[in-house]
């Protein structure tokens, strides 16, 4: 049975999420945030088995942490090609704004719009959602979907940044809205929600 188990990391409190069968304990680690060692610890503690670490866009909040997490499970970490650039650049990636200046090292995996990505345990789709950042995307499992920075309960993300747009984000919404509404939205930030809420009360996406 696949279960998600949420890691709240960092001072901006990033959910982190790991994606795992409770089976035979394989998993996937989503945004581990900047709080690496509370993530292996939760990791380790339940003795799951990680096949791939993601990042659902190249902020800092998300991706401190990536090498960390990389070295402990010899993992390969997996990035939109479009954001794969703020990930070795302090400045891109925001951390140094808040004087945690941090690069992290090239991913070994670009993931597309559209891919169907299959882990042992496991298969999700890939949604180019851009908005928040130029590459920020969504994973799309079996009755759920990680939003990243794209669409949290009762708002979206920010689209102030340089690499921000908002009509861009209003298309990706566009996109996420034609999904089953049933499906159970873990975003970057917050409490869960579903899209058929999202769609009944959030004014950035009930609306289009």
């Amino acid at each position: 049975m696949i279960k998600i188990k949420k890691i709240i990391s960092g001072v901006l409190e990033t959910n982190c999420y790991v994606i795992y069968d409770s089976d035979n304990l394989h998993a996937v680690i989503v945004d581990p945030g900047q709080d690496g060692k509370k993530v292996i610890d939760e990791v380790e503690k339940d003795k799951l088995v990680p096949e791939m670490l993601i990042n659902t866009h190249g902020h800092y909040d998300h991706v401190l942490s990536d090498d960390q997490i990389r070295l402990r499970f010899n993992i390969p970490l997996a990035i939109s090609k479009e954001d794969s650039f703020m990930l070795s650049d302090a400045n891109k990636n925001g951390s140094s704004l808040f004087a945690v200046a941090t690069i992290v090292k090239d991913a070994e995996i670009f993931l597309k719009d559209n891919q169907e990505v299959k882990l042992s345990f496991t298969t999700f789709k890939v949604i180019d959602t851009p908005g928040h950042t130029k590459g920020g995307i969504c994973l799309l499992f079996d009755g759920f979907l990680l939003t990243g920075d794209t669409l949290f309960a009762g708002t979206i993300g920010r689209t102030d940044f340089d690499d921000g747009n908002y009509q861009e984000m209003l298309e990706s919404l566009k996109k996420l809205k034609k999904l089953d509404p049933s499906i159970i939205i873990y975003p970057g930030h917050g409490s869960r929600t579903t899209l058929a809420n999202e769609l009944r009360h959030n004014p950035y996406i009930m609306n289009l």
